[in-house]
């Protein structure tokens, strides 16, 4: 059973057997009349948007129909023109003598065929094709619409835009030209293929789940595939509107991969940049959903749909866009049911688990979709981690406001740590001994951003960047300092920097897992090579996506510390300027009742002044150690926190700055022009003779450049601004 939600229908199994049937998005088994008896949209009453709806001219042959469905014609003179063959199969025979009028109706044919029309000339019956054709050569066709003379009948025109509504058929087959396809799109049913080619498509939903779905997620990659391979898309515009969100995140947060697949395949000339594939998805997203779809019943997949429209908006430095939607997506989870937090009694698998109701979800106490469940809290999560990343950077996000727990109103647990294809709709096996799940790496980055919540309570109770007890305000930062540093004690083996170094301690690698050259085959000869790309093997894929969450856990880590450490300077410059003094950095060694009894008892005092020091120690380890290419798809993320950092060291004052951080600024400076490299081009590569060759990293950086969206940003005030 599928892991979206629909109002009803089921869909076969994404593991075969193992999963039992899943009340979410319909497959072709949702009616025993396949999709040609399913209308599209039947699932959550989304009708398909106007815009794209077919016009009822035979002149607008579907782009998606390759000329195969005939019986899709809404005009009766076409349907008898397609029969007309049959009418007029030979040289006419000698008839029985009649009246002069009736031999001049037989002489006159119902239409003539499209070359005589346009020439208006006499067309014979002899055909087709007729004599005129076959004098001259040319196809003899019967395509040109025929128009009844006179003011449009609005009745007819009427009955036939509502026969088109309501129609059974499914959208056509794709074209070999999605150029057809983009053109008429203004009269096409959407389906996968608006977004582009389906070969091209395939590839883009691979390189999803290889370079995003570590760091975000959903949805689940089993179901989602099975729905994919089934064509999901054609008769169920919510699951085409999160196809369509979650290729328009992997193209704004990664645009190297869909450049090398357009190249390969010779369409390159599709897509001029990639913000217009990005606006491409945006539309097919918003027009699948359609008008008042927030009035419809919603399931958890679309706040996925919602999120990922956001964090492509982020990416594109459209971060009023990427609040609004993030804060939907929030508001749709909560009103979903998938938040609530009940009792299911024994635990999945010796874990605890917890389900939301409502929104598809099983209203009997003790049934519980676990698919659902972990995609629930995974997108509750990340939300609450970016909400967090915003703050860091001093953006606001009033649309999206998510407050510290409470007894009464808690968070839910974070996800299982097990990966998809060990999670079914009413089970959940054990992950195997020995695999670390993607999902560890997730937590961390919970755990990690975890640690300001009594920081961000103290802010939300008092004021932000305000002085009102400066003693119990030095133990808050100091104990969200200790807990963020040990977060990276227990880390797994796989999601260290170097294996076998001590937690927090970085050290470069001899050699990086994926070279550049490794990682790109095909990019030099175009596409060719495309047979040698890593996540092809399995256990490769997995230690590449051990890569891609090494960068962002240790660099959401650095921006973490650096970000309470100015909150900590921030507060003690307000002290000491209001005429007193603090005679240490340490916090006192008494807890004081009330707030102070939610802290941490631990009396390990932290010198926040050798944080700093500790802070640009890391910075420069980190940078040197992770590899551009695995900071890529996630690029901006880490391209804003390292800046970040980095820039306020550089303009601290010299009395916040040891002998290290002096030491540091050229390097710091440095590592600044890496960062902005960085942002669309990954180290150049060399050929055989070992010259250097950027003519394709020129190319992509054109091909993604964002100079008008980071100019618009910035004229519009930036963060401060709200974007």
């Amino acid at each position: 059973m599928s892991a979206y939600t629909t109002p009803a229908g089921n869909y076969p199994p994404p593991h075969g057997p193992p999963h039992p049937p899943h009340p979410g998005i319909s497959l072709s088994a949702h009616s025993s009349g396949g999709a040609q008896n399913d209308p599209l949209g039947a699932h959550h009453g989304l009708h398909v948007a106007q815009p794209y709806q077919y016009d009822p001219q035979p002149s607008q042959q579907s782009p998606y129909n390759n000329g195969s469905n005939p019986a899709t014609s809404s005009n009766p003179d076409v349907d008898n023109i397609q029969y007309q063959p049959a009418q007029y199969p030979g040289p006419p025979v000698p008839a029985p003598a009649t009246s002069a009028g009736d031999v001049q109706k037989a002489n006159r044919l119902r239409k003539a065929c499209d070359s005589c029309s346009v020439r208006k000339v006499k067309c014979d019956e002899s055909g087709p094709p007729c004599r005129a054709c076959v004098a001259l050569d040319i196809p003899c066709t019967f395509e040109r619409p025929s128009r009844r003379r006179g003011p449009p009948n609005r009745h007819a025109e009427a009955m036939k835009k509502r026969k088109l509504e309501s129609s059974t058929e499914t959208s056509p087959t794709s074209p070999n030209n999605v150029a057809a396809t983009l053109a008429s799109l203004s009269h096409a049913v959407l389906n996968a293929e608006s977004i582009c080619p389906l070969s091209v498509l395939e590839l883009l939903v691979d390189d999803f789940f290889t370079y995003i779905h570590p760091l975000a997620p959903f949805p689940h990659e089993p179901s989602f595939r099975a729905a994919f391979s089934s064509r999901e898309d054609l008769k169920n515009p919510s699951f085409l509107a999160l196809l369509a969100s979650m290729v328009g995140a992997l193209v704004a947060s990664f645009p190297r991969r869909p450049r090398l697949h357009l190249k390969a395949q010779h369409r390159e000339h599709l897509f001029p940049s990639s913000m217009s594939l990005v606006e491409r998805c945006h539309r097919v997203a918003v027009e699948a959903r359609g008008a008042g779809y927030l009035d419809k019943e919603l399931s958890i997949y679309d706040a996925v749909t919602s999120y990922f429209l956001g964090l492509a908006g982020a990416y594109t430095f459209q971060y009023r866009q990427c609040r609004l939607y993030l804060g939907e997506a929030l508001n749709i989870a909560r009103s979903t049911g998938a938040l609530n937090i009940r009792d299911t009694g024994p635990s999945v698998a010796s874990q605890p688990v917890s389900f939301g109701e409502g929104g598809g979800f099983g209203t009997q106490a003790l049934s519980v979709d676990y698919i659902q469940q972990e995609i629930s809290r995974r997108v509750f999560w990340i939300i609450l981690i970016g909400i967090r990343s915003l703050e860091q950077l001093g953006a606001s996000a009033p649309e999206v406001v998510i407050p510290p727990p409470t007894r009464s109103e808690p968070y839910p647990p974070p996800p299982l740590e097990v990966d998809d294809e060990y999670i079914y709709v009413n089970h959940i096996d054990p992950q195997p001994a020995g695999l670390v799940s993607k999902l560890a790496g997730f937590n961390l980055g919970i755990r990690i951003y975890g640690s300001l919540t009594p920081m961000l309570t103290m802010e939300m109770s008092y004021s932000i960047d305000g002085l009102f007890d400066w003693d119990r305000q030095k133990k808050v930062f100091e104990n969200c300092l200790r807990d963020v540093k040990h977060v990276l004690d227990d880390i797994p083996r796989e999601l260290l920097l170097t294996p076998g170094s001590e937690p927090g301690q970085f050290k470069a690698q001899d050699q990086p897992i994926f070279s550049p050259m490794a990682d790109y085959p095909g990019l030099r000869s175009n596409g060719h090579e495309m047979g040698s790309w890593p996540q092809e093997n399995p256990e490769v894929r997995r230690r590449l996506q051990y890569e891609i969450q090494k960068a962002n856990i240790y660099v959401s880590h650095l921006c973490t510390r650096s970000y309470i450490v100015e909150k900590y300077w921030n507060i003690q410059e307000t002290y000491e300027g209001s005429g007193h003094r603090a005679d240490s950095l340490s916090s006192p060694g008494l807890i004081d009742p009330g707030f102070d009894g939610t802290l941490s008892g631990s009396q390990i005092t932290i010198n926040v002044a050798d944080e700093r020091e500790i802070i640009v120690k890391d910075l420069l380890r980190v940078l040197s150690s992770i590899s551009q290419v695995n900071m890529e798809p996630n690029g901006y993320s880490l391209i804003n926190k390292i800046r970040q950092i980095a820039s306020t060291l550089l303009d601290s004052p010299q009395n916040r700055k040891g002998p290290l951080a002096l030491k540091s600024e050229e390097y710091l400076a440095q590592f600044l022009d890496v960062l902005m490299k960085l942002e669309r081009a990954s180290p150049s590569l060399q050929n055989e003779s070992g010259e250097m060759r950027d003519v394709d990293e020129e190319e992509l950086r054109n091909w993604a450049d964002l100079r008008e969206y980071q100019l618009r940003f910035i004229n519009s005030g930036g963060f401060l601004n709200g974007g």
